[in-house]
C-alpha cells in the first residue's frame, strides 16, 4: 500500500471547465474490502450540489467516448453510473425486444395466413417503429450536431424494413385493381415477403446486442467477417468446380445437371442463368459435407469419379476445415474481448437514453431522475448490490496499489517446479507473452473494515434482479474479480 498522504488531494467540487480523470474519479470514491465476506464496498459521491444535480450526465459520457477514453470509463465511478442508467431503461428495453418480437413473428405468421386485420396490425407496429426511429434521428441531430456514419447505416436500413414491410403487406391489394403485368406483380409479391422477414430478424438480432445474448451475436457477426476475407478463396473455388460438374455431368441427365446440349437452342438468357445457378448452388451443398457422390459415381466414368476425389480433398477437408480454424480462433478473441464491445454499445445506449429524457421538460414523462446509487457492494462470484449511503468522510488509511492484470495472449512459458523431494523439473511452453493490464480499482482511497462497519443487504426486488440480469453490467468480467 502506499502512503495517501501526498496523493490524496482534498475534495472539491468540480466546475464547468473541468475535466473527468482518473484522479477526479479516485478522490470521489472509496473502497472497503471485507475479507470475512469475500466483498469490495465501493462509495461513490455524484452530488456536485443540491442545485447542479450529479457530477456525470450524458455530455460527459459522451466527451469521454468521443476522446476514447476507455481507461477512465471502465473505472467503478464511472461503470456504476452507467449500470444504474441501464437498469432503469430495463422496462423500456423490455418492451422494445418483446414488441419487436411479436412483431417478427406477426410477420411470419402473417407469412402464411394473411386477413385485414393481421394487415392493420402489422401496419400499425411499422408507424409505431417508424415514429420512435425518427424521434431518435431527430433529438441525435438536434442535440450533437452530426451524426455518425454507422447512424445513418443503421437508420436507413430500418426504413428499408419498414418501407419492405408495408409494401409487402399493401401492394397486394394496389395490385388487385387492374390486370395488368402479371408476371411482374407475381415476382414482386412473392420476393417482398422474404426481403420483409429477413430485415425484421436482422433487426431483431440488432435490437437483442444488449441483452446477455449479445456476446452470440458479436460471434456471428465476428464469423461472418472472417468468412468474407476467406471468401477471395472460396468464391474461385465454388466457380470453377461449379464449372466443371455441369461440363462433365450435362449429358448424363443426372438433376441439377441437364442435357444442355440438346436444350441450349431452346434456352433463353434466364433460363441459362438458371441453370448455372442451380449447378453453382449443388457445388456449394456438396462443399459443406452434402457431396452425393452416387449420383456422380453412378455414371462409371473415370473422369466424373477423380474430379469427385480432387473436390473432396481441396474442398471438404482443406478449404471447410480452414474456415473451422478460423472461426474457432474468431470465438477465442471474442470472449477476451466481447465485454470491451458490449462495454461500447451500453455506454452509446446510455447516452441516447439521456439525451432523450433531457428533452421532455414535462416532469410527467421525464425520465432517469431518480439519483444514482453511490454504494456497491460486489461478491467474489460477481453478484452485487446498490444502494444508497452518506459517502464517507473518515480519511482513508492508504491508497489502492497499481495492481496489474497478467493476461497470457497465448499459451507459452517456461516453469520451474520444485518438488517436495528436493528435485527440479522443468516444463517449456513455446510462444508466451504476457499483457499487463492496470487494475481498475487501482488508485482508489482505501478505507479500513472494521466490526463497526456498515453491513449492506440485498433487497432487490424480482424486478431489479431482472433487469440487472437483461441490460445491467457484468461486474465480474469489468473488475477482474
Amino acid at each position: 500500500m502506499r502512503s495517501p498522504k501526498d496523493e490524496e488531494m482534498p475534495l472539491r467540487e468540480r466546475g464547468d471547465n473541468d475535466e473527468i480523470t482518473l484522479e477526479f474519479c479516485n478522490r470521489r470514491s472509496r473502497i472497503r474490502r471485507n475479507k470475512a465476506e469475500d466483498s469490495a464496498t465501493f462509495m461513490f459521491d455524484y452530488l456536485r450540489d443540491p442545485e447542479e444535480g450529479e457530477t456525470l450526465n450524458w455530455r460527459e459520457l459522451r466527451k469521454l467516448k468521443a476522446g476514447k477514453k476507455w481507461g477512465v470509463i471502465r473505472h467503478p465511478y464511472i461503470l456504476n453510473y452507467i449500470n444504474q442508467k441501464l437498469i432503469d431503461c430495463a422496462l423500456f428495453y423490455s418492451l422494445h425486444i418483446l414488441a419487436f418480437l411479436f412483431f417478427f413473428l406477426l410477420l411470419a405468421w402473417h407469412v402464411f395466413s394473411r386477413n385485414i386485420f393481421k394487415d392493420f396490425l402489422i401496419s400499425i407496429f411499422t408507424g409505431v417503429f417508424f415514429m420512435f426511429l425518427v424521434l431518435k434521428g431527430t433529438i441525435k441531430a438536434r442535440v450533437t450536431k452530426s451524426v455518425s456514419t454507422w447512424f445513418v447505416v443503421a437508420f436507413c436500413f430500418n426504413m428499408f424494413t419498414y418501407g419492405a414491410t408495408l409494401s409487402y403487406v399493401w401492394l397486394p391489394t394496389v395490385f388487385s385493381y387492374d390486370d395488368y403485368h402479371q408476371e411482374v406483380k407475381k415476382i414482386i409479391t412473392w420476393f417482398l415477403p422474404i426481403i420483409a422477414i429477413i430485415s425484421a430478424w436482422a433487426n431483431l438480432l440488432y435490437i437483442m446486442r444488449k441483452s446477455p445474448f449479445g456476446i452470440y451475436i458479436f460471434m456471428m457477426t465476428r464469423i461472418l467477417r472472417s468468412f468474407a476475407h476467406i471468401a477471395t478463396i472460396w468464391i474461385p473455388t465454388l466457380i470453377a468446380f461449379s464449372f466443371a460438374f455441369l461440363l462433365i455431368m450435362r449429358d448424363t441427365g443426372v438433376k441439377p445437371w441437364p442435357l444442355i446440349d440438346q436444350q441450349a437452342a431452346n434456352m433463353t438468357m434466364v433460363q441459362t442463368m438458371l441453370v448455372i445457378l442451380q449447378a453453382v448452388t449443388k457445388t456449394s451443398t456438396m462443399m459443406i459435407g452434402e457431396v452425393d457422390a452416387n449420383d456422380i459415381l453412378d455414371t462409371n466414368q473415370w473422369i466424373p469419379s477423380i474430379l469427385v476425389l480432387v473436390f473432396e480433398i481441396i474442398t471438404v477437408i482443406l478449404l471447410m476445415n480452414l474456415m473451422v480454424s478460423l472461426a474457432v480462433g474468431d470465438v477465442t478473441y471474442l470472449k477476451n474481448t466481447a465485454q470491451d464491445k458490449i462495454l461500447k454499445i451500453k455506454v452509446n445506449f446510455v447516452i441516447e437514453a439521456l439525451q432523450l429524457s433531457e428533452q421532455f421538460s414535462n416532469s410527467v414523462f421525464r425520465l432517469h431522475t431518480n439519483p444514482t446509487s453511490n454504494i456497491l457492494v460486489i461478491m467474489d462470484d460477481g453478484s452485487y448490490i446498490a444502494t444508497f449511503d452518506e459517502f464517507p468522510k473518515v480519511a482513508p488509511v492508504a491508497v489502492a496499489d497499481e495492481a496489474f492484470k497478467i493476461s497470457f495472449l497465448e499459451s507459452g512459458m517456461r516453469l520451474r517446479i520444485k518438488t517436495t523431494s528436493g528435485k527440479v523439473k522443468t516444463a517449456t511452453v513455446s510462444k508466451c507473452d504476457i499483457e499487463c493490464i492496470e487494475s481498475t480499482e487501482s488508485g482508489i482511497p482505501v478505507i479500513m473494515s472494521t466490526p463497526d462497519s456498515k453491513i449492506y443487504e440485498n433487497e432487490d426486488t424480482y424486478w431489479t434482479t431482472f433487469s440487472k440480469w437483461l441490460i445491467g453490467l457484468d461486474w465480474a468480467g469489468y473488475l477482474d474479480i
